[in-house]
């Protein structure tokens, strides 16, 4: 009987998939954050002949039948956030295509949505985690006015006079469901996502399309609260199902157990 094992295989389906709706409601009001999505797929099947089966030449037709379902993966939903206006000059989003590349404290580099830049001790742009902006901005001491335009360029005025401090670059991927994802929002390249195509925003690099920089502006997190309870009902259905069929079973086999030959 495969009915306990087709059951269990839907639990720990549905259980990934509650925890994962579960961490995705508890980020929505994080920065930059990208929904993830459970993929399922069909476990391997059996074929099955029936007691009157139909044939085709001398072979006989069998039917497939399946084992329950696993989780082929857990992808990352790329959907552009919604904008949100700040007074932080240095709060820079993204409107379009594209990631901030950072270098981490670890020397690595990394891709990231969230534009919460701000200038530290060294005078050099990093994010509120620390990690640099690549290539690296320096900022003198003394400057006002500091602003970025829509295709990346850092100016501010020294002295009463504007100057240029240098160009904020995006990077774009031809696969950016293929990153690995991170902690503090956080992406790094994989061979699936394929190398990083830096460029000034608003250029098209291969075939992506890099966004242009939205000063004094932050990209929330692309959750939608309202489907996503709407997917955590389902699960919880779909978990409450898979533990009847367990429970059904259990009691078949007990009445298979008490049958007198």
């Amino acid at each position: 009987m495969r009915l306990l094992g087709t059951g269990a295989a839907g639990i720990r389906a549905q259980q990934l998939a509650m925890d994962t709706i579960g961490n995705n409601i508890a980020n929505v009001n994080t920065l930059g954050y990208k929904e993830s999505q459970v993929d399922f797929a069909e476990a391997l099947s059996t074929q099955v002949q029936t007691a009157n089966p139909k044939f085709t030449g001398n072979t006989a037709i069998t039917t497939g039948v399946g084992a329950g379902v696993l989780t082929s993966g857990i992808g990352t939903n790329f959907q552009q956030g919604t904008l949100s206006p700040t007074d932080r000059p240095l709060d820079l989003g993204i409107d379009g295509a594209g990631f901030f590349q950072v270098r981490t404290a670890d020397g690595n580099t990394a891709y990231t949505r969230v534009g919460n830049f701000q200038v530290d001790g060294s005078g050099q742009f990093a994010d509120m985690q620390g990690n640099l902006l690549q290539p690296s901005i320096k900022i003198p001491a003394g400057v006002t006015n500091l602003k970025v335009s829509a295709k990346g360029k850092v100016s501010g005025d020294v002295a009463g006079k504007e100057t240029t401090f240098g160009q904020i670059s995006l990077v774009g991927f031809q696969n950016p469901e293929g990153l690995s994802k991170n902690a503090d929002n956080l992406y790094t390249a994989t061979v699936n996502s394929g190398a990083p195509q830096v460029g000034q925003p608003g250029n098209t690099m291969g075939n992506v399309t890099l966004g242009t920089i939205r000063g004094q502006s932050l990209e929330q997190s692309n959750v939608d609260l309202a489907a996503s309870m709407t997917d955590l009902i389902q699960a919880q259905r779909a978990y409450q199902l898979n533990a009847r069929l367990i429970s059904d079973g259990d009691e078949m086999w007990g009445i298979a157990n008490t049958i007198r030959r």
